[in-house]
């Protein structure tokens, strides 16, 4: 090649990246300047919100309105229904989807095509059309207005995506390993243990992430199935706040950002481990 093909092969590629590049900035700012801007609303008085034309960055600087909702009995108790419910239902997601997923993928059982064809038709069954009969059932059962009720639901509904994706990622670990700890002694279930949940655990980190923020935002099912703040968790308490006639536009952006503050922390300590868990079972 000619050095003038090389410089046009060079400008074309420099261009390229220039507009890669461009074209990410604007869509980092088109997803932060909300974010920024709940943040910017929870720590100024009302007077600088409603001002127009509107500034992003505060003039004045207060935490009174996130020291509003935390010192609040009702929503310290959403903030811990919140947390016992993402936990749980985490805890038990992983625990069942891990031994589905495992069983799934070692084992080839008459049906079990079918079975995770049937998995995948509940992900493409909307919530909203189960609502009545949860909700019948939740009174038959005695578990409306119930924490433990409404956990049972998020995982019947979180669980089908988490056995996918974890049937998925143990496909990619090499069934030689478990056979060989089999020779040595262990029985399936140590294998299992001690051999297959440790190379699984960008897997399961990142269902887990999945399976958290699933939870922890759940709306739907949470104002359904419950009616007091001793069960009602924060998205539940964050729409409360939208009054017919009068809105507290401080207190729900400071709420917003409190209960986004979770999602915020697991996204950046855990990020490199979802992307990799999320991905390491697409290819075998």
């Amino acid at each position: 090649m000619s050095r003038a093909g090389r410089r046009r092969q060079r400008l074309r590629h420099g261009l390229g990246q220039a507009v890669l590049v461009g074209l990410t900035l604007l869509a980092t700012a088109a997803i932060l300047v909300p974010v920024v801007w709940m943040f910017s609303a929870a720590v100024r008085p009302i007077r600088e919100l409603l001002t127009y034309p509107p500034k992003l960055i505060p003039d004045t600087v207060t935490v009174e309105y996130f020291l509003r909702i935390l010192r609040q009995a009702k929503y310290q108790r959403f903030f811990a229904n919140s947390a016992v419910l993402s936990l749980v239902s985490l805890g038990a997601t992983l625990v069942l989807a891990a031994l589905a997923g495992y069983g799934f993928s070692r084992f080839r059982m008459r049906g079990g095509k079918a079975m995770l064809v049937g998995i995948l038709a509940l992900l493409m069954l909307p919530r909203v059309t189960v609502i009545v009969p949860y909700f019948r059932l939740a009174h038959a059962w005695g578990v409306y207005d119930r924490l433990g009720g409404l956990i049972l639901v998020n995982v019947a509904f979180l669980l089908p995506m988490a056995t996918w994706l974890l049937k998925g990622y143990l496909d990619s670990v090499p069934v030689e390993l478990e056979e060989a700890a089999m020779v040595d002694g262990c029985t399936r279930l140590r294998a299992l243990w001690a051999i297959i949940l440790p190379l699984a655990v960008p897997g399961l980190v990142g269902v887990g992430t999945f399976v958290f923020i699933g939870a922890w935002n759940e709306y739907l099912l949470a104002v359904v199935l419950t009616d007091t703040p001793s069960a009602q968790t924060l998205t539940v308490g964050l729409a409360a706040f939208f009054g017919e006639y009068v809105r507290d536009w401080n207190s729900i952006m400071a709420l917003s950002t409190l209960t986004s503050v979770p999602l915020m922390l697991i996204f950046v300590f855990f990020q490199r481990w979802v992307v990799q868990g999320m991905t390491s079972g697409a290819v075998k």
